[in-house]
């Protein structure tokens, strides 16, 4: 159920400003067909806070000004449950009644951390509250009691007038509220206000959303879709929905991002959440997660979807900003102070927050006629981009040789285990009391040129680009590649990309005297990998080529190898990691030496 009922009254028991409890709000209207809402609000803000809902769904907040440049705020967002409840009502014209008491320089009690209310969606709001309602804060004070009475009041009345009364409110005054009525111990109390200028509505700025909503802007927007049509929500199929759509950003259309990727993202997201004993990765979590799988880049895109809302404010409102530090009206620092708990003063975190380095990539207008001026005569490579390939090189050398194991041999034990016991000979020979061990023999395998083909169609229409590049220093290697047009992909005045359709790599490096010339890779396009499997036989000098490819070569490159007295060594592209066959496959050429100290700056 998504209500407590007591006698006649049905309690939606939330935590202000958590979407779950606006949601279990019209789950429980949709039960009960309530004859009366009653809100934990004071009734001397009921004409203002009414209005102030037919501004929904754009974001607005009631602002009582208590001293000079001094505000204590409302919010009217649809994520809260007591705004939903009025909102719900208004649309089925059910009455509305405000049952809280108005207390003058009321202390708010808000150093409650929540626990994650999406628990809600698999054990049910009852038990959720059963759960929790022992953890809650109470309090003592005479402000706290006299609000308490002066709700039980309201609320004996509506219960005997009234056969399915609607209440929504705080959980930590349910129980108190509920002795008052049992015992009778209820009383009416006049509200405690000095003359106070008329409330105002302000609404607050777009950089200032995730301050005020205490929940992710774009999971409040997509609730507000969910209520319009009428559909079920859940914030972590938001959460997913979120992600993709990042991933389908037009300027990551080059980056091609796979679902495995994306699942790895939200894996390690869960994984962060786990530790901060949470059920749904929060913005930190989320946006740490995107930095560390997928890079600046994509953590950046991210953040300015999450923060954003789609439905736009009032131009006729005044606006409050909040920057790290102050609240701003219209320009002017005042000070800002939630007339209900607020549980999003994340103290504790704020350090993360700050350590949290985001960098986002220079751009600049870009001028072709420059570009084609210099690359004419000639480029540098970007330097990262060669310690990854150099990297990519060694490791898959490395790995070939600790895959590529002989069968192994096998001998009668005597006194020498070898590389351990072969359970299969030794049961066979069981009744002979035997036992026999295996020994395995690497075998000796010296690669010196490496065939990557990232894309078996290698068209000149996809890679119209056909180069051969000489190491600059002795660790390097020769390359020869065909490529797609750098053109098309300017970074910057100065900065190009292209990304490779098959790579051939040669270290150490060929002498000077025997180099493969972008000449050499001419020819017809059906012909090109085949092409680039006899430069390798032709130049490579040691016996061993290692073919990396999605699929294995043919037999006749395995035969025609052989006659040439070559060995092939063969390894799946997709046996490495998507991240890595991306970042080496893309690569930037620069106009200068003197260009390599600002690349980082844009790639």
């Amino acid at each position: 159920m998504s209500f407590l009922k007591y006698k006649n009254i049905y309690f939606v028991p939330s935590f202000h400003n958590k979407i779950q409890f606006a949601f279990e709000v019209r789950k429980a209207f949709s039960e009960i067909k309530p004859d009366i809402v009653a809100i934990e609000l004071p009734d001397i803000y009921y004409s203002d806070v009414i209005k102030a809902v037919d501004f929904l769904p754009s974001l607005t907040m009631l602002c009582i000004e208590s001293r000079k440049n001094s505000f204590e705020y409302i919010p009217i967002f649809p994520s809260d449950a007591m705004i939903e409840g009025i909102r719900i009502s208004k649309e089925n014209k059910i009455p509305i009644t405000f049952i809280d008491l108005a207390i003058k320089n009321y202390k708010v009690l808000d150093d409650f951390e929540p626990p994650d209310d999406y628990a809600i969606k698999t054990i049910g709001l009852e038990k959720f509250y059963e759960t929790v309602k022992n953890y809650l804060k109470k309090s003592d004070s005479e402000d706290d009691i006299k609000r308490e009475e002066s709700m039980a009041f309201h609320l004996s009345r509506l219960n005997m007038n009234y056969k399915r009364v609607l209440f929504i409110g705080g959980m930590a005054h349910w129980e108190n509220i509920k002795a008052h009525i049992d015992n009778k111990s209820y009383k009416f109390h006049t509200h405690e206000f000095e003359l106070i200028k008329v409330p105002f509505l302000a609404t607050p700025s777009k950089k200032s959303l995730y301050s005020f909503l205490e929940e992710i802007p774009y999971l409040v927007f997509k609730y507000e879709l969910a209520r319009r049509f009428n559909l079920d929500y859940d914030k972590w199929d938001c959460i997913v929905k979120l992600l993709q759509e990042v991933k389908a950003m037009p300027i990551f259309e080059d980056e091609n991002y796979t679902s495995r990727e994306l699942q790895s993202l939200i894996d390690y997201s869960k994984k962060l959440t786990f530790n901060d004993n949470k059920i749904l990765p929060d913005l930190f979590n989320l946006l740490l997660s995107a930095k560390q799988t997928l890079g600046d880049d994509f953590a950046l895109e991210f953040i300015d979807l999450a923060l954003s809302y789609k439905f736009e404010s009032d131009k006729s409102l005044r606006v409050i900003d909040f920057d790290d530090k102050n609240f701003t009206l219209d320009g002017k620092k005042i000070k800002l102070k939630r007339k209900m708990p607020s549980y999003f003063d994340d103290k504790n975190n704020l350090n993360k927050w700050k350590e949290l380095k985001l960098v986002r990539k220079k751009r600049e207008e870009i001028d072709p006629e420059y570009i084609n001026e210099w690359f004419s005569f000639g480029f540098f490579s970007h330097e990262p981009e060669d310690i990854i390939l150099e990297g990519f090189i060694d490791r898959t050398e490395n790995k070939l040789k600790s895959e590529i194991l002989e069968e192994p041999k096998i001998h009668e034990f005597t006194g020498n285990l070898m590389d351990g016991i072969n359970i299969r000979e030794s049961i066979r020979d069981f009744h002979k009391k035997k036992l026999y061990v295996k020994e395995f023999k690497k075998e000796k395998i010296d690669i010196g040129c490496w065939l990557i083909i990232f894309d078996d169609n290698l068209t000149f229409e996809k890679y119209p680009w056909e180069m051969s590049l000489s190491s600059e220093q002795n660790n390097e290697s020769d390359i020869a590649f065909y490529a797609t047009n750098p053109f098309r992909h300017p970074i910057s005045n100065e900065i190009i990309r292209a990304d490779y359709g098959a790579l051939l790599a040669f270290k150490p490096a060929l002498k000077d005297n025997n180099k493969i010339y972008s000449q050499d890779l001419d020819t017809n396009e059906n012909e090109r990998l085949w092409l680039l499997f006899n430069l390798a036989l032709e130049f490579n000098t040691t016996d061993d080529i290692l073919y990396i490819a999605e699929k294995p070569p043919e037999k006749i490159y395995y035969d025609f190898a052989k006659y040439r007295k070559k060995r092939i060594f063969y390894l799946q592209l997709s046996s490495f990691s998507t991240r890595n066959i991306k970042k080496l496959r893309k690569f930037h050429l620069l106009k200068s030496k003197k260009t390599r100290n600002i690349a980082d700056d844009y790639i």
